[in-house]
């Protein structure tokens, strides 16, 4: 065996695992490679090996060693020695570790061999080639990196002049869900997505069979079902002679910005006539400095879904906006769509005030000319306009088209409105003054006591919001509550009746008490889990009756209806406040399982004069009884109409016959104050 290895033009070695490598074993091919005998590298008596490794081999000659160990797999590897003759010698090498029975490294094998004249010749071999074919080898390894970073980042197949897979890269397989020999031979049909229209791959084979590149977003459907949306670029392959030799398809996976996107579209659209909402006019308006904004209000709207139910309504409203988008496209306008009987028109500054005041006219005409049908009923419709050309664009036509429609006027422009911008001011004004109220704590709940007909006592009371001024003045609710809504903090009021109310009351466990809630609060997230947190912390539901102002939510039943539920989970009672008014529709009394309808004022004041407040209230009592519904007469200002309130059935009264609101400071002391 020695004699055998003597004779092999290489060195065989066993060595130590350490950064010298610290030689156990060498066999007599040492010499002729190194120059140094075999003495000399032995457990490193004059040198170790690692000195004879060209310096800037080094580290990462030492670094691929140990990982290959680590992996316990063979290391092969070239690098440069300096001979004792300081001659630079290049050197192919192979080994590997040894380990003892328990997995220990304990050594290193290999063998070591000199490629020194290989490369030379490769190294001449190169030299020798023209420029030509060294430009064209720099292609080729070019052209080869290309398809690599092509191949990593996108999704590519190729086909033949006929349209059939021949090759598919993993990305491919990946979001299809096919493997690789699933796909070769088929056409792309197979990812194809039933929805695409078949005029786009009609004008995709015209594009790319005329040797041009086609682009543009398909749809894809993978093996499981699932789908994804594909950016696509379909290049023809052209041969030497320009015939098609085959198409190259590379694509870019968009699937989350398709949807993205939608999402987004959905936010910014009405649903009910596919026209882009509120929120997309305001996007729009941060876009220019000079627009000039219609808001145009149908009149009486309400009055359609209150007689002909919300669907006609809703049919009535998709026949407007087909109107508004004709007469929209003809002047070249945006149309929005805006609350539930608004639309917009915004135009830029093409448009001068005179010819869009003008255009807004026209507008009115031609709808006020139209008769709509919807199911065998014809409506005429009546509108009124507020323009601006200010900013805060959407405030100032509003409130042009609110003076309109409060002046009877049919077209107001913002800033013709000397009055209109005083108004503005004042809201500015009040809104302050409102602000500086909510951080002072001075809004506040004043309580009205009901009396129930049955004992005659109090334990009863409305919680009402009020206002204190910085003088100390009480300023009543119709002073600030709908500016708190257009300013948007009606809410911080309501928490803060919520807040007081619960606090107080809770400890008058014998009271019951209510308050009001509308529409915004129902919908409101932050206020029902507040409500829900104090119910629960102050365990007061049931003392508590939570009161809807009918008009407010009827025409969003599944909201209130879910929210009635939930509440009355808590233990709290539902009323429906100022019934009488609004729809006054009984079928949904009867759905919304309601536990107090609260008659309202304007049919009680008059109940000892109008024969029609009498017939309508007898009408809600016998309902109310037949249901099992308690009754609440509001706006009780009289003897007499105490009396007849009482004849009639009602359950309880309320009203300033009995008692004006009081602070809740004032009731504390005295809780029988009006027995």
């Amino acid at each position: 065996m020695q004699s055998m290895i003597a004779r092999l033009p290489c060195v065989v070695y066993r060595c130590l695992n350490d950064r010298f490598w610290t030689m156990t074993y060498l066999s007599e091919g040492c010499k002729a490679l190194t120059g140094y005998p075999v003495e000399s590298l032995l457990d490193n008596a004059q040198l170790s090996f690692n000195d004879l490794i060209y310096v800037e081999d080094q580290e990462w000659t030492f670094a691929a060693v140990e990982a290959a160990l680590a992996e316990k797999v063979p290391f092969t590897h070239e690098y440069r020695i300096v001979t004792a003759q300081g001659k630079i010698k290049w050197v192919w090498e192979q080994g590997s570790g040894v380990w003892d029975v328990d997995g220990n490294l304990i050594a290193l094998e290999g063998f070591i061999t000199d490629i020194t004249a290989q490369k030379e010749t490769k190294d001449q071999l190169t030299a020798s080639l023209g420029e030509r074919d060294q430009e064209l080898l720099l292609n080729a390894a070019l052209f080869n990196e290309y398809r690599k970073a092509v191949d990593e980042s996108s999704i590519v197949s190729k086909t033949n002049e006929f349209g059939v897979i021949t090759y598919a890269n993993q990305q491919f397989c990946d979001i299809s869900g096919y493997t690789l020999n699933e796909l070769v031979g088929q056409s792309h049909n197979l990812v194809r997505h039933p929805d695409m229209p078949e005029i786009l791959f009609e004008q995709l084979w015209s594009t790319i069979k005329a040797k041009k590149v086609w682009k543009g977003v398909i749809h894809n459907r993978a093996k499981n079902g699932d789908s994804y949306y594909v950016q696509s670029t379909v290049v023809p392959v052209l041969k030497p002679d320009g015939d098609i030799y085959e198409y190259m398809l590379i694509r870019h996976d968009i699937t989350d910005l398709v949807r993205q996107t939608r999402r987004v579209q959905q936010q910014i659209t009405d649903h009910l006539t596919q026209l882009p909402n509120r929120q997309k006019l305001m996007e729009d308006l941060q876009k220019n400095a000079k627009w000039k904004l219609a808001v145009f209000n149908i009149e009486r709207f309400r009055e359609v879904n209150e007689c002909y139910g919300l669907d006609t309504g809703d049919k009535l409203l998709v026949q407007i906006a087909r109107l508004f988008q004709m007469l929209a496209r003809k002047h070249s306008l945006r149309l929005y769509k805006l609350s539930g009987d608004e639309f917009g028109l915004l135009s830029d500054e093409r448009f001068d005030s005179c010819h869009f005041v003008e255009t807004c006219y026209r507008f009115l005409e031609c709808l006020e000319d139209e008769s709509i049908e919807i199911d065998g009923n014809h409506f005429n419709l009546s509108m009124v306009v507020g323009i601006s050309q200010q900013q805060n664009y959407y405030i100032n036509a509003e409130i042009a088209m609110n003076h309109a429609r409060e002046s009877g006027k049919q077209l107001v422009f913002f800033d013709d409105q000397i009055d209109i911008k005083d108004q503005l001011s004042t809201n500015i004004r009040r809104t302050q003054q409102l602000k500086e109220a909510l951080k002072d704590k001075r809004i506040k709940v004043f309580a009205q006591p009901i009396i129930s007909h049955g004992c005659g006592g109090i334990n009863k009371y409305e919680c009402l919001v009020r206002m204190i001024d910085s003088d100390g003045t009480v300023i009543p609710p119709i002073r600030f509550l709908d500016l708190a809504k257009k300013a948007r903090l009606y809410s911080e009021i309501t928490n803060a009746v919520i807040l007081e109310s619960f606090a107080f009351f809770a400890k008058r466990p014998t009271d019951t008490f209510s308050i009001n809630l509308s529409l915004d609060d129902i919908l409101n997230p932050s206020t029902m889990q507040l409500l829900k947190d104090l119910i629960q912390q102050y365990q007061i539901g049931k003392q508590l009756i939570l009161e809807i102002v009918e008009s407010e939510g009827i025409e969003n039943y599944e909201e209130v209806s879910q929210f009635i539920v939930n509440m009355q989970r808590l233990g709290c009672r539902i009323a429906i406040d100022d019934f009488g008014t609004g729809y006054s529709n009984f079928d949904y009394l009867m759905r919304l399982n309601i536990d107090i309808i609260k008659i309202d004022g304007s049919i009680i004041r008059n109940l000892d004069q109008d024969k029609n407040a009498q017939v309508v209230t007898e009408l809600i009592v016998s309902f109310a009884q037949r249901m099992g519904i308690e009754t609440v007469a509001e706006f009780v200002h009289s003897k007499e109409i105490d009396r007849m309130v009482k004849c009639m059935g009602i359950n309880h009264s309320q009203g300033f016959y009995h008692a004006e609101p009081l602070s809740l400071e004032q009731l504390s002391p005295i809780p029988d104050l009006f027995l």
